[in-house]
């Protein structure tokens, strides 16, 4: 049971993290929809869509190699940390050189500098916030993390309410608030003292760029399936419509949330308990299990979206409601490509991970390119879930052939269809209200074993605190 009480005792303290910051994050849109126009929270958003595009090439994803290696019980974590740090310089270089290339984009022209900076600051915080939580300081990881958010939400209201800064104000206060904790983190969470006394160690170097190059493919891959869309909107479209759409993509981040809570702790836990037992009834009782919550999720939210929006966006922005059943439905299988993906890393099958989402961005860029010309923002929406469905049933498979542990598929893929069927309805609305309750009852009574267990487990863990 120690590996359970583990797995718990970290997703509830992530939790504390996460629901507080993304509370927080979530709080925030109104802000944005009705301080900023569409037009602006669009060129904003697209700011961010192409510093993420770049992101894996300037910082070769060594955060992801951070992770692995510090587990290792054999490897110097102070070495790894200088091998972040010396990979970190290099891609700070490479981000300012790739401004003026940036500024070629017309849209992007007057911001090609801001795409820099935020490129520059947000390596360092996964830096410095991965190696903190590998270290297993997971109280003040999660300190830093909502102090970060905190600080975001103070910026934005300062810098947009007040300063009236705009699109300026939005970028500047993401600038500030990752570059707080930075700083924060090198001295508090002794990153500082370690880098003095670390020492170059070439092997471990090359093995950490030999893990992490493959996921710069995977990631831009990532960015393809989560981004792509959203530029290809802009172009086919104008900012207007991008600002709808990222207005739309809010609320499946709510499902993020609960996908992310349990994913870093279950990225620690899925490494730890491969290296030492393989116990391959822990990785099928913790799926049923996470599985569960995340599509009893999506149907609850199913039901609400449409009179929930009314009150949550801006008057010019409400038509966004249409877009997000389907986003849903892609966060929903992104969670669960994200359970397969932390199995990916405990076996180091990084290859794999980076070819099951290039898979998935080839089919995103196909369907944009098909659907989005002919039938607008609902064509995005469209692309994008299926290319998440594809990735997580992929994934899902793929990995069984590595490792292989007990699923019931028939129940799950059952779950799957009546959510599928119920955001299918809401969109449409066509008795919308009625389907997404009936799909909730249903996934409930399917996963009624997994709910007594989860609410069994919840309350053994309160009384053990």
């Amino acid at each position: 049971m120690g590996k359970y009480k583990r797995l718990a005792g970290d997703t509830l303290l992530f939790a504390i993290g996460n629901l507080g910051s993304k509370l927080i994050l979530f709080l925030l849109v109104p802000l944005y929809t009705n301080y900023l126009t569409k037009a602006e929270y669009g060129t904003a958003e697209l700011i961010y869509t192409a510093s993420n595009l770049i992101m894996p090439v300037t910082s070769m994803v060594i955060f992801d190699a951070v992770l692995r290696f510090m587990l290792d019980k054999n490897v110097d974590r102070k070495s790894v940390i200088l091998n972040a740090g010396i990979v970190f310089i290099g891609g700070s270089l490479v981000a300012l050189l790739l401004a003026p290339l940036v500024g070629l984009y017309p849209s992007l022209s007057e911001w090609k500098w801001f795409v820099s900076a935020y490129i520059i600051t947000y390596m360092a915080n996964q830096i410095t916030m991965t190696y903190i939580k590998a270290k297993e300081k997971t109280k003040l990881y999660v300190v830093l993390g909502l102090s970060q958010t905190l600080l975001l939400a103070l910026l934005n209201i300062f810098l947009l309410v007040f300063c009236r800064l705009k699109v300026y104000g939005y970028v500047l206060a993401n600038i500030f608030a990752q570059t707080t904790i930075i700083i924060a983190g090198l001295v508090i969470g002794g990153i500082l003292k370690d880098l003095k006394t670390a020492r170059f160690d070439k092997k471990l170097f090359f093995e950490m760029l030999a893990f992490s190059s493959p996921l710069i493919i995977n990631n831009i891959s990532w960015w393809v399936v989560q981004s792509s869309d959203k530029l290809m909107v802009e172009i086919f479209l104008d900012s207007a419509a991008l600002g709808i759409y990222t207005a739309a993509s809010k609320i499946p981040a709510l499902i993020n949330v609960v996908s992310s809570i349990f994913s870093q702790s279950w990225g620690i836990s899925s490494v730890k308990e491969y290296d030492s037992t393989k116990d391959t009834s822990f990785y099928s009782n913790v799926f049923s299990l996470f599985s569960f919550a995340v599509f009893f999720f999506c149907a609850c939210l199913l039901v609400i979206i449409k009179p929930f929006m009314g009150v949550y966006v801006g008057a010019d922005f409400y038509e966004a409601w249409k877009y997000v059943p389907w986003l849903l439905i892609a966060a929903s299988f992104s969670a669960i490509s994200s359970y397969f993906g932390a199995i990916y890393g405990a076996l180091k099958k990084s290859v794999n991970v980076m070819l099951s989402t290039l898979l998935s961005a080839s089919i995103n860029i196909i369907f944009n390119f098909l659907l989005i010309p002919r039938f607008g923002i609902m064509g995005a929406t469209a692309a994008t879930a299926v290319a998440y469905i594809f990735i997580g049933l992929y994934r899902m498979f793929d990995t069984r052939r590595f490792f292989k542990f007990d699923i019931n598929f028939r129940k799950e893929f059952a779950s799957y269809l009546v959510v599928c069927i119920s955001a299918f309805f809401v969109t449409a609305d066509q008795f919308g209200y009625a389907v997404a309750g009936a799909a909730v009852l249903i996934v409930w009574l399917l996963n009624l074993k997994e709910m007594k267990k989860l609410l069994s487990a919840v309350l053994k863990f309160v009384r053990l605190r």
